[in-house]
C-alpha cells in the first residue's frame, strides 16, 4: 500500500487516473477503498444523480375514439 495516495483529494487522484504518469493500479486501489469505507472529501462528487420526476397522472381521464 503507497501511503502517499492517503494525502491526495479525490480530484486529483482522478486526476492522476486521467494523466497515467504514476502507476494506475495504486490509484484505482486507493479510489475503489474510498468508495468501499464511504470516505469523500467534498472535492469531487461520484454518486451525484439526477433526478427526472414526471408529472402525475392521477385523476386524469384518456378518452380512445374508435373509428367506424
Amino acid at each position: 500500500m503507497n501511503l502517499t495516495f492517503l494525502s491526495k483529494t479525490d480530484k486529483e487522484l482522478h486526476d492522476m487516473l486521467n494523466h497515467s504518469r504514476v502507476s494506475n493500479r495504486e490509484v484505482q486501489k486507493e479510489i475503489k477503498r474510498r468508495q468501499s469505507c464511504g470516505y469523500s472529501d467534498g472535492t469531487i462528487f461520484n454518486s451525484a444523480k439526477a433526478v427526472v420526476e414526471r408529472e402525475s397522472r392521477v385523476g386524469t381521464v384518456t378518452i380512445v375514439g374508435a373509428r367506424r
